[in-house]
Parts: C-alpha cells; sequence; structure tokens
C-alpha cells in the first residue's frame, strides 16, 4: 500500500510538471517584471535591403523552428497517462490478490522518458525577440535613403544582455563595503558613409549598476545572513560623430541643438564641433530608448549644419 501511495505522489507532481509543460512558454520575467529575449548578435557589414531581409528571414527561422515544436508539445504527457493506465493494471491486479509492480515499473520508465522529452522541449523554446532587433530594422530602412551608393552600413547589434560577465566596464565599494558593478553594453554600432559626403558614426550604449550578492550580521540574531544582487538602474547613452564634408557644409551654432538641450529622451551632455566634426554626447534616464528617439536626434544633429552656396 505504502508502494502505490509513493506512485500517487510521483503522479501528481509529474503531471503538473508535464502539464506546465505542454503549455506554450511564456517569456521568462526577470528583475521588475523585466522580459528576458532571445540572444542575438547580429554583424553589420552588408547593403541595407540585404542585412533587412537576413534579420526577417533569420526571425522566420527562429518562429518555424519554435512552431514545429509545439507539435510535439503534448507528447509527453499522452506518455504519462499510458504509464498510468499501467499503474492501473498493478492496481486491478492487487484487487483480485495478485501482488504486481512489472507494469509500474514499466510505468517509471516510460515517465522517465516523458520527463527526459519534456526538458528538451523546455529548452528549445524561445523568448520573444527585443524590441531592439525590429527598432534596427527601422532605422537601416529610415538611412538607406541617405546612403553614399555603392557603400554598405558597418557595424553591429548586440543583444545578448545587458549585464554578462564581458560587459563589466568597473567595479566600486559602498563604505560598507558592498560591491557594485556597472556594466557597458554597447548594443548598436552603426557607421555610414551618406550620400551628402558626410561620414556618419552611431554608438548606443546601456549603462547599468548592479549590487551584488552580500553577507550582513543581522542586528537582531547576531547571525550573518546572505543578502541578494539588487538592481541599481541603467540610462542610456547616444555618441553621434558626423565627419562633415568641407565642400558641402560648414557647422553653425544652433539654438535648438546645444550642450544641455534635451533632444526628446535624451539631454545633450556635451557637444564639440572642433576639428571638422560634430561630437555629441547625450544621456537618457530612461533603460529603453525607442528608435524614434535615436532617429528623430539623428535629424535634430543636422541643424548644425548649414549648406554651402555653389
Amino acid at each position: 500500500m505504502f508502494v502505490f501511495c509513493g506512485i500517487a505522489v510521483v503522479v501528481v507532481i509529474l503531471f503538473f510538471y508535464l502539464l506546465n509543460t505542454a503549455r506554450k512558454k511564456a517569456p521568462a520575467p526577470s528583475r521588475a517584471g523585466k522580459k528576458d529575449y532571445t540572444p542575438v548578435y547580429i554583424s553589420i557589414a552588408d547593403k541595407p535591403d540585404s542585412i533587412i531581409r537576413g534579420l526577417d528571414e533569420f526571425k522566420s527561422k527562429v518562429e518555424k523552428t519554435e512552431s514545429a515544436g509545439d507539435k510535439w508539445r503534448w507528447i509527453p504527457m499522452i506518455i504519462f497517462f499510458i504509464g498510468v493506465g499501467l499503474v492501473l493494471i498493478d492496481v486491478l491486479l492487487l484487487v483480485f490478490g495478485y501482488f504486481s509492480l512489472v507494469f509500474s515499473g514499466g510505468a517509471f520508465l516510460l515517465w522517465i522518458a516523458a520527463f527526459i522529452m519534456a526538458r528538451s522541449l523546455r529548452k528549445s523554446d524561445s523568448h520573444d525577440f527585443s524590441p531592439r532587433y525590429k527598432g534596427l530594422k527601422e532605422i537601416l530602412h529610415t538611412l538607406r535613403d541617405d546612403l553614399k551608393p555603392g557603400t554598405t552600413f558597418l557595424g553591429h547589434l548586440d543583444l545578448t544582455g545587458a549585464m554578462l560577465p564581458t560587459k563589466v566596464a568597473r567595479e566600486t565599494k559602498d563604505a560598507q563595503d558592498r560591491t557594485t558593478q556597472h556594466f557597458a553594453d554597447q548594443w548598436l554600432s552603426l557607421k555610414a558613409k551618406l550620400y551628402d559626403g558626410n561620414v556618419l558614426r552611431v554608438n548606443a550604449i546601456q549603462k547599468t549598476k548592479n549590487r551584488k550578492s552580500y553577507w550582513k550580521r543581522s542586528r537582531i540574531s547576531g547571525k550573518m545572513k546572505s543578502k541578494p544582487e539588487k538592481f541599481k538602474g541603467a540610462e542610456q547613452e547616444l555618441k553621434v560623430r558626423i565627419v562633415v564634408n568641407p565642400e558641402a557644409y560648414k557647422i553653425v551654432p544652433s539654438k535648438d541643438f546645444r550642450q544641455g538641450q534635451n533632444i526628446g529622451k535624451y539631454k545633450i551632455e556635451t557637444l564639440s564641433t572642433e576639428g571638422g566634426m560634430i561630437n555629441i554626447l547625450a544621456k537618457s534616464p530612461f533603460e529603453e530608448v525607442e528608435q524614434e528617439q535615436i532617429l528623430n536626434f539623428l535629424k535634430s544633429s543636422y541643424s548644425l549644419l548649414q549648406r554651402k552656396t555653389a
């Protein structure tokens, strides 16, 4: 009887696990409900239409692969119920006075197979694509008509994660000897030779702070307790450089685009126009900045240029 009680417990636990696996897996929330996205790294070194087409094809392949896996999602549950049927045979034999665990043993083997298959299906699930993925397409689509004929975009889109160990820029410690990691994630780098002869460079960087876990002695019990890591906030930086074509433009001051000015979600921190180049550093307190904000900022920066008369 104790054996069948143990089997019943295993059956209930496995049933709920497989039921959860059979459902479509939602994107796993991370800190403060923020979603985890599919990690992607794309090198940009082609013509705009080819890059945009490649982005669409890659996303389509990922979604197609996941869709194919969905067809198998209920197979572990079917195997599970077959195992339940085998256990019921042993229960029926027990009712008639015959003690047997032969069919139950087969059921356990089936359940192990169902568990392994369910685990594999869970790992095959992909997360949603980051909005920055679609944002890159819109940026390239907008800038492609300004690209110098015969040239390509150069750069990368890095959506592998803003808080990877390789992206720790520095570490600081406070008065309580707690360590805070400062991450610098250059998620977008783009260079383009434009139709008007200018050379445009754009770098979008996410700066993130995260305090590492630490041990602290409790004031009440005097025991050491582990404190979890804590997300300390993030901001966006936008670095823009325009190498100006001196034959077509001259750089002029603009009352609508100057240091300290707010342009959408960005605030211009530094602005230099020396050496025939425009160098801009802008910051945003928002963790996410839409592509429309970046494009609007680039458009506004052109107010510093005045076309020369022929």
